[in-house]
């Protein structure tokens, strides 16, 4: 009987000191996540060549969302999981947070294989550069293939994503790849086969007995089966193990870990899996406060976190107006700080495949007290750490769906308390709201209609103007609204939007603050290609369009300049 040691963690975000418990003082932070994981594996057998016999693995989600990766897109975290030892990863949907490109900029470091066996590039055949599809690696004389899989949810939700890249059936995908990875005659012959998943607990579990993960004595034909041994699955941020299949959920954010040792006997003769797990035992690894701390993770973490504050005292932007964050100024009207974190939340996810032909978001909803610092930033540079200062919060920006009267219902209770400089009071793009706040609490709304922009030819730009009317209808039309998951839970005073139909939930929202940065990158390149007319190629069709429009306004500031002066 053969034993292999496992330890596996997911959907890790946060390097600096975070809380043990809401009830506690005491702090956690990756060094010591890093410390315990080290005293797990020391202790593992020796292999010859100095490294352990068992496996460290990770399911996904890294790169963001973090208050760090807002600053550095993530750059920080790869030699974090290089100093972790992992031996093979599955990506997550946050690690395309910025685009398959910089996936590809921050991966190309790593000291470990990232796999995505589902996903295939129509243009080659074959799984995206650099990802690979399958990984085979030898411990305690046991040949373990290794796959990663993604649910197609996920996929949907990406801006960005690349539309020659397909999703295959996580299942389907499953047992081609045994069937490959365990061939006797063929270039791997592997004896089990691990299946590295970022995925929702149902599409996991749905996985596992659609490719025969099961235990032994849940499944008496089991070794004639091709199919996975062993599932350990990211996305959700519990922890736990699901009964007699064989799956595994590793907790978030350093957290905990866990520690897993399968033990495997041979399967009878002519079987398709040569080895089968007959007893499993796993332990949750729980960080806390008095675990040890590795001194590498500490260096790597002090070195990172200072290119973080070099960054963070970057300019950005320029702002041609004041940005008043003073509760008056936002808790009692509409300000222009309000309206451009708006409009800008307003278009993140437009182009997901979720929400590209369906016209984008509707609107924005989002409460004045998302926004913090209480400054007045005068006319001139906005360093990235102004924005952080801002934009603390670290909830994910989620899109629901409403009806007509849930929107009138969020707008009453929101608008109730004015005029005091209430937190909850709404901060809202893409619609305009008419109400009076002499009439009773409740009864404030006047109308709401939607907005939409029109050319202008006085000004060669566009108008804003009304559009259709949002009534106050239980039943009927649907608008699709960005907003923040704190409220989405009906927290300060947003009970009306609970229990909708989320397009973008709380595992694939980014944070407000991920999103600005994006943005102002995005912009920041456009204005590039814009003055020097670069030939770079672009990666996006859409980006063509939005140069073009860029370039004829610009045309026609220069045409006003040029008959401002000649009329003086």
């Amino acid at each position: 009987m053969s034993k292999i040691s496992i330890t596996h963690f997911n959907d890790v975000y946060r390097v600096t000191p975070q809380k043990f418990s809401n009830t506690s003082s005491e702090t956690i932070d990756v060094s010591k996540f890093a410390g315990l994981l080290d005293s797990v594996r020391a202790q593992w057998e020796n292999r010859p060549d100095g490294k352990k016999e068992g496996l460290t693995l990770f399911s996904g989600d890294a790169f963001s969302p973090s208050m760090e990766g807002s600053v550095i897109r993530g750059s920080h975290m790869t030699a974090v999981l290089n100093a972790l030892g992992i031996d093979v990863a599955v990506a997550g949907n946050h690690d395309f947070d910025y685009g398959y490109p910089h996936f590809c900029k921050l991966t190309k470091d790593s000291a470990f294989p990232w796999l995505l066996s589902n996903i295939i590039d129509e243009n080659t055949g074959r799984v995206p550069v650099p990802l690979q599809e399958l990984q085979v690696v030898e411990r305690r004389g046991v040949r373990i293939g290794l796959i990663g899989l993604a649910e197609k949810q996920w996929i949907a939700t990406l801006p960005s994503w690349p539309a020659n890249f397909q999703h295959r059936d996580m299942a389907q995908v499953a047992i081609e790849l045994s069937k490959k990875l365990r061939d006797t005659n063929g270039e791997y012959k592997c004896d089990i086969v691990l299946a590295l998943t970022h995925c929702r607990l149902a599409n996991d579990i749905q996985l596992a007995k659609d490719a025969y993960a099961f235990s032994p004595s849940a499944y008496d034909s089991l070794p004639s089966q091709h199919g996975v041994d062993l599932i350990l699955g990211g996305h959700d941020h519990d922890e736990g193990d699901s009964g007699d299949i064989l799956l595994f959920k590793s907790g978030t954010d350093f957290r905990e870990f866990s520690d897993v040792t399968i033990e495997l006997q041979d399967a009878p003769e002519g079987c398709v899996r040569k080895k089968i797990i007959q007893a499993v035992h796993g332990k949750r690894q729980v960080t806390k406060p008095d675990s040890p701390s590795s001194n590498e993770l500490q260096a790597v973490i002090g070195s990172q976190l200072s290119s973080v504050q070099a960054s963070s005292n970057s300019p950005v932007c320029k702002s041609a107006v004041e940005l008043d964050l003073g509760r008056k100024s936002l808790r009692g009207g509409e300000s222009s700080a309000g309206n451009w974190f708006a409009d800008v939340l307003r278009h993140a996810y437009d182009d997901s495949p979720c929400m590209k032909g369906e016209g984008g978001s509707d609107g924005v909803i989002f409460c004045a007290g998302t926004l913090r610092g209480g400054s007045v930033y005068p006319p001139g540079n906005i360093t990235l750490g102004n924005i952080l200062e801002i934009l603390s919060y670290e909830d994910p920006v989620v899109v629901l769906e409403l009806t007509g009267q849930a929107i009138w219902d969020v707008m009453e209770s929101t608008l109730s308390r004015y005029p005091a400089y209430e937190g909850r009071f709404p901060i809202i793009s893409g619609f305009r709201v008419s109400w009076d706040s002499q009439r009773p609490a409740g009864q404030r709304v006047l109308g709401i209609w939607l907005q939409k922009d029109v050319a202008n030819p006085k000004s060669n730009g566009v108008a804003v103007v009304d559009g259709d009317e949002i009534k106050p209808d239980k039943e009927g039309k649907k608008y699709k609204i960005v907003t923040r998951e704190y409220l989405a839970q009906g927290n300060d005073g947003y009970s009306a939007l609970i229990g909708h139909n989320y397009l973008i939930d709380d595992e694939t929202g980014q944070i407000m603050s991920s999103i600005v940065r994006k943005y102002l990158l995005g912009s920041h390149f456009i204005n590039r290609l814009a003055r020097l007319r670069d030939s770079t190629k672009l990666l996006d069709s859409s980006t063509a369009a939005i140069l073009s429009r860029e370039l004829e306004q610009r045309k026609h500031e220069a045409d006003d300049h040029k008959s401002l002066i000649a009329a003086k």
